[in-house]
């Protein structure tokens, strides 16, 4: 399996990549030269009344300057509810893709991950003949959160994320997908924030 940071071609049951040391499974975080920074947030995770006590974290470790909270491209065209909204706009994108001939190297461009919506699609909805609205927007979340490198995706949609095996496929490839208490709890227990 090609890892999705590097592409280097790993074993399949490598804890994590062996060129980049890209972590496979969640004891590899402790041992890899990357740090958790940049948090994709699926569209349940708009915080808008602050209700919610680990997005509250992760919101204030980010003022901090600890975390970067991005959304993707997709999200405004599937999210609904004025505060909800203004909420999203408030939250970093995701940084553009660089393009050669356009794009300055050290500039905000990041070079583009590999492009997986089939075999996301495969992963998430593998019995959908054809995928609803709103799946082919989980997939595009997704998609775009491994093109432009993010580190952890947070959703409070387990169904469509992380139940029936889905998490661990996920990871096994290299593709982090966290609820907002579980990526709480790896941050506490990997840099001890409190």
């Amino acid at each position: 399996m090609k890892c999705v940071r590097c592409g280097f071609e790993n074993l399949q049951d490598d804890p994590a990549c062996g060129a980049c040391t890209w972590p496979y499974s969640r004891n590899a975080w402790k041992r890899t030269t990357y740090q958790i920074r940049r948090i994709t947030l699926d569209t349940g995770c708009i915080n808008a009344k602050q209700l919610d006590q680990d997005l509250n974290a992760l919101e204030r470790w980010a003022s901090s300057g600890n975390l970067e909270l991005q959304r993707s491209s997709a999200m405004l065209e599937e999210l609904k509810g004025e505060t909800r909204v203004a909420k999203a706009k408030s939250l970093g994108v995701h940084p553009n893709l660089f393009t050669i001939g356009v794009s300055v190297l050290d500039g905000p461009g990041v070079l583009a991950g590999p492009d997986l919506f089939e075999d996301l699609q495969q992963i998430l909805f593998p019995t959908a003949n054809a995928l609803t609205g709103n799946q082919r927007f989980d997939v595009e979340h997704l998609r775009l959160h491994v093109r432009t490198g993010g580190d952890i995706f947070v959703t409070m949609n387990p169904n469509d994320f992380i139940t029936r095996g889905r998490q661990a496929t996920l990871a096994s490839v290299g593709i982090w997908v966290l609820s907002p208490a579980e990526l709480v709890g790896l941050l506490k227990e990997l840099y001890g924030w409190g």
